[in-house]
């Protein structure tokens, strides 16, 4: 709100309803204890000298209980941040390395079958890689991600990586190799001191995801949580007793027990909900929504418009000033480009990823698992859960349209290239691959959405 304070009052993500559930039973404790024990009408007398000893434990004991709840949510902290940044990090390093193997392949219309296959290939692989990457640091209960559409690569390969202990390592081979022939092909033609940055980039990635993966296997030490949630029990009760004793105002003893107990379990839950990043908590990292933006990139950037530079017509006369204006850019590009198209607030990539997760066109790949409660890229939990409302699994299917920021390039007819089908072979049994989607779009239809396939992998158990 315009204050700042609305926010306050929502509940999703909130620790407030976890420590209630402790600072309201203290507050009504405390408030009956006092009135039992200065209700005039009773004989039951407090030794203060006792009770002073007491106060001065409890103050000592609040004191080292505050240090170490506090510790510990600063370390959460540096975990959840840490978490989200690696992550950025490992997106950053395998998008820019994608994005110069586009800029390096050979542009002579003699190769343009072969680059477009290459391309095509390497941007499925590339979405696979870094979904199979946020699939291994993941703890969430669905790991259900999106994908771009592997339909067309080899059976026996797929089969291969779905029993794969961790298949990021297999995939990133597999993308280094694909680099490999095709600059011996000739379909990227960068000299090799050039290309080796591609490599480079690659491997950050996989440096930056085993950082990543630090953080779940190595958790916060056991004894400290123990000591601290001892220490936070015995708090409770010492508080209790000991404010009940020295105020003779139940409503005061009750309001003071409960705000003490109230701020330290808050600390104490954010702490705890924050040091595990890869959950799907409400405080937890977006990794689905993270899936989801990275496919919209490798979409976008494999639209002709974004792998070539615009043409230019230089006019000195007009160029050689490099005047300048103020204005918002989308506004200055629709002013130039004759775009009438009304540009509002632009969404953050994160807003963008979680609108595209509501389906509105369903390509199902059903994967079967070869050994029971096999837990992969190829094989996520049962569809049955998959499907229950409330969760936060990625229900994946064919986007309708191209993003917004290309929708005035959509008219134009301008389709992307289209890898061929893959060739049947009658009589070879698939590998675990059940496909099921929808009939072709027509031509136009195709021209008009701009689209590679996405798709969404589910497993089912073999009995």
């Amino acid at each position: 709100g315009r204050w700042g304070l609305r926010f306050a009052l929502r509940l999703q993500g909130s620790v407030f309803p976890k420590a209630l559930a402790w600072a309201l039973p203290a507050g009504i404790t405390t408030g009956l204890f006092s009135w039992l024990m200065h209700d005039p009408s009773t004989s039951n007398k407090v030794d203060m000298g006792t009770i002073g000893s007491g106060t001065a434990v409890l103050t000592g004991f609040t004191f080292i209980l505050g240090f170490v709840i506090t510790f510990r949510s600063q370390t959460a902290y540096a975990r959840w941040w840490e978490g989200g940044t690696l992550l950025q990090q490992l997106r950053g390093e395998w998008f820019n390395a994608f994005s110069s193997c586009l800029a390096f392949c050979d542009a002579s219309p003699s190769k343009s079958r072969e680059v477009s296959e290459f391309q095509h290939k390497l941007v499925r692989l590339i979405s696979l890689l870094y979904g199979s990457a946020l699939n291994e640091v993941s703890e969430m209960k669905e790991n259900s991600f999106e994908f771009l559409d592997l339909n067309g690569f080899d059976q026996d390969s797929l089969a291969f990586l779905q029993k794969c202990h961790v298949k990021t390592e297999v995939v990133l081979q597999w993308v280094q190799r694909l680099i490999v022939e095709a600059h011996g092909a000739q379909i990227i033609t960068a000299a090799p001191p050039i290309l080796s940055r591609v490599y480079n980039q690659l491997a950050n990635g996989i440096v930056l995801l085993n950082n990543a993966q630090k953080l779940n296997d190595f958790p916060l030490p056991f004894p400290l949580a123990q000591m601290i949630v001892a220490m936070q029990l015995v708090h409770w009760m010492s508080t209790v007793t000991i404010v009940a004793a020295v105020v003779d105002q139940p409503a005061w003893a009750a309001l003071i027990t409960f705000s003490v107990i109230f701020g330290f379990w808050c600390v104490h839950y954010i702490g705890v909900e924050l040091e595990q990043p890869f959950g799907d908590d409400r405080n937890d990292l977006p990794i689905l929504e993270m899936q989801v933006d990275m496919n919209m990139s490798l979409r976008e950037i494999m639209h002709p418009r974004a792998r070539f530079p615009p043409e230019f017509n230089f006019a000195a006369t007009e160029h050689n000033g490099l005047s300048t204006r103020r204005i918002s850019l989308n506004g200055y590009l629709g002013e130039i480009s004759g775009s009438t198209a009304r540009v509002t607030k632009r969404p953050t990539r994160i807003e963008m990823a979680q609108a595209t997760l509501v389906p509105q066109r369903r390509r199902e790949v059903s994967c079967l698992s070869q050994a029971s409660g096999f837990s992969s890229l190829l094989s996520s939990e049962h569809p049955s859960r998959a499907s229950g409302a409330g969760t936060r699994s990625a229900s994946v299917a064919t986007a309708g349209g191209m993003p917004a920021r290309f929708a005035s390039t959509s008219s134009g007819g301008e389709s992307l290239p289209r890898c061929p089908s893959p060739p049947s072979h009658p009589g070879r049994r698939p590998h675990g691959l059940l496909i099921k989607q929808e009939a072709e779009p027509s031509a136009d239809t195709i021209g008009n959405q701009q689209n590679a396939p996405m798709v969404q992998l589910q497993g089912h158990g073999v009995q």
